[in-house]
């Protein structure tokens, strides 16, 4: 997979070899720490045994990828089942995506009237609209408050929480996106979904131990 990293002022983009045979966690590096959810809105279970923590970026074409071929399945198979909550925090690549930090505040805003995940969702549907898109115009398509939604975009309401994503990514050892905690073990990349299904049941394994 191409992982897209900011490579502090000037964007880069590496290839990470293809993973085969399997999930294999990354080594959590001496010094990282493991992400938490933060404040961040949970969907799914809030009590599951297992959470599934992304870092992404909205115009990222991996977590994309991510999002069409692997969060459908496993919110079905283990979302909706109680097994797995997930969080969404925010990985903006300013240096290569700069809209993603734009939207991912527009998102925000959108949780502020509870439809968080409605609001994600559409970005990632409409991906390649999101260089010209107006998100006060989708936030109205999506029958969101426009007064409250457009005041909350004007603002910058939730421009430090996108920042401290952000910077807990950092902290966690995140070199780009998506970038993916199970149980707070890291999977960095787009991963098939069989492998994060076998990531999840070796991690629910654990937490019945």
């Amino acid at each position: 997979a191409l992982v897209y990293t900011n490579g502090g002022s000037e964007g880069r983009a590496r290839t990470l070899a293809a993973v085969g045979g399997g999930a294999s966690p990354i080594t959590q590096e001496p010094g990282k720490n493991i992400p938490d959810i933060d404040d961040d809105v949970v969907l799914g279970n809030p009590d599951a045994p297992v959470t599934f923590i992304s870092f992404g970026d909205f115009q990222c074409p991996y977590c994309g990828k991510l999002f069409r071929e692997v969060e459908g399945k496993m919110r079905d198979e283990y979302i909706k089942t109680g097994k797995v909550r997930m969080v969404y925090r925010d990985f903006p690549l300013d240096s290569i995506h700069p809209y993603a930090r734009k939207v991912a505040e527009a998102a925000e805003c959108a949780r502020a009237e509870g439809k968080y995940w409605l609001y994600h969702d559409a970005l990632f549907n409409r991906q390649e609209e999101i260089p010209t898109l107006d998100v006060r115009v989708l936030a109205k398509e999506l029958g969101l408050d426009a007064a409250a939604f457009d005041a909350c975009v004007k603002n910058e309401t939730y421009k430090d929480e996108v920042q401290n994503d952000f910077e807990d990514g950092i902290a966690a050892g995140v070199r780009g996106t998506p970038a993916n905690f199970i149980n707070g073990k890291s999977y960095e990349g787009a991963y098939p979904y069989a492998d994060i299904k076998q990531a999840i049941e070796e991690a629910l394994a654990e937490s019945i131990r």
